[in-house]
């Protein structure tokens, strides 16, 4: 291989080599990735060991990255054609995993530029068009436009800042995100947050036979129901326990395990969908749109919970179930706060009828 001419490399071309070749190749320069480089980024296979890596499957949803320059982003993913070889359960509400295939892609764009460890930080607003649970044989597109890119050379970060939305073959838009931003941190400083969030013990690397089927997302446990407050608007809080044998983090990421940002967010959603129906009557609420999330900790896996705040929650004139407000809180596993503020989060989330 004549790895001087890898930008002209296509997909057709990267699906001829062998692991060994596409391990040789210097992806920083590549414009395409077939599945298997993304799956070797995912291992550290790429010269990328000690730095960002992409999450394995099944939290990676992107089974090709057709375009990838300065400007844009463009890959896709297909869903099984059967049931039985989809590893979540069916009935699964997705937004959230998709919604994560975003900040992936930033976060693997942005790592072509420096060396460090990617780090999901805030997007702005999300809305959901469509459904995006699973469908037999379904592609989904992700889309993504560059508008920032901030370098500090003087500590080795930068930043990324990306529009993005998920669309299907048609062009029908699904999902569509505002103002993605991901870090690129230095890998001692991701050490330290370990130290600072409970992030000590490692977890049991997944088995290469490994089969997941039937995978939920983890959310609560623990869901008193709600409190009504003086003004008539709802509060509502819940815990979840964190442990190293927690699904998620066998697969995101290697070497570096973390629950991803985005599965907060579900289990955010999932505690303002039990308000809306506990509360405001709703059948079947459905996640709607949320104006911001910031993420400012991470969810590492040494034994802790994690605690649910919606604050302000009620109903407006179309029906639509709202917190004005909510927070994820690290606590120890006796319910003490382990730090004050909250490392995630969220303003205007909402949920509505399903249609």
């Amino acid at each position: 291989m004549n790895t001087p001419s890898v930008q002209t490399l296509n997909l057709t071309d990267l699906d001829s080599l062998d692991d060994a070749q596409l391990s040789g190749l210097r992806w920083k320069e590549l414009q395409c990735f077939n599945g298997r480089l993304l799956e070797l980024h995912a291992e550290g296979l790429l010269d990328n060991e000690f730095s960002a890596k992409l999450p394995r499957k099944p939290i990676l949803c992107i089974d090709k990255i057709e375009v990838l320059n300065e400007e844009r982003i463009e890959a896709s993913f297909t869903f099984p054609a059967n049931a039985s070889d989809w590893p979540y359960a069916i009935d699964e509400a997705l937004e959230m995993l998709f919604q994560d295939q975003l900040d992936q892609l930033v976060g693997f764009w942005a790592a072509r530029k420096i060396n460090g460890i990617g780090r999901a930080l805030s997007s702005g607003a999300c809305t959901l068009h469509q459904s995006l649970n699973f469908e037999p044989a379904k592609q989904v597109l992700f889309v993504l436009e560059k508008r920032k890119w901030m370098e500090n050379s003087s500590t080795g970060t930068g930043t990324a800042v990306f529009n993005a939305k998920i669309q299907d073959t048609s062009g029908q838009l699904l999902l569509e995100t505002r103002n993605v931003i991901v870090g690129i941190l230095n890998p001692q400083d991701i050490q330290e947050l370990r130290k600072q969030y409970g992030g000590q013990q490692g977890v049991k690397e997944p088995s290469s036979t490994d089969k997941p089927s039937n995978l939920r997302v983890p959310v609560f446990d623990n869901d008193p129901g709600s409190i009504t407050g003086s003004d008539g608007v709802y509060n509502r809080e819940a815990t979840q326990v964190i442990n190293p044998d927690l699904w998620p983090l066998r697969y995101h990421f290697r070497g570096d395990p973390v629950v991803p940002g985005n599965f907060g967010t579900h289990g955010m959603i999932a505690l303002l969908k039990d308000s809306a129906r506990d509360d405001f009557g709703l059948k079947n609420p459905v996640f709607k749109s949320l104006s911001r999330k910031s993420f400012s900790g991470m969810i590492f896996e040494d034994p802790k919970q994690i605690r649910f705040k919606l604050i302000n929650i009620s109903q407006n004139d179309a029906g639509d179930v709202v917190a004005e407000e909510a927070g994820l809180y690290l606590e120890d596993s006796q319910g003490n706060a382990l730090i004050e503020a909250p490392i995630y989060t969220f303003k205007n989330l909402t949920v509505t009828e399903s249609v």
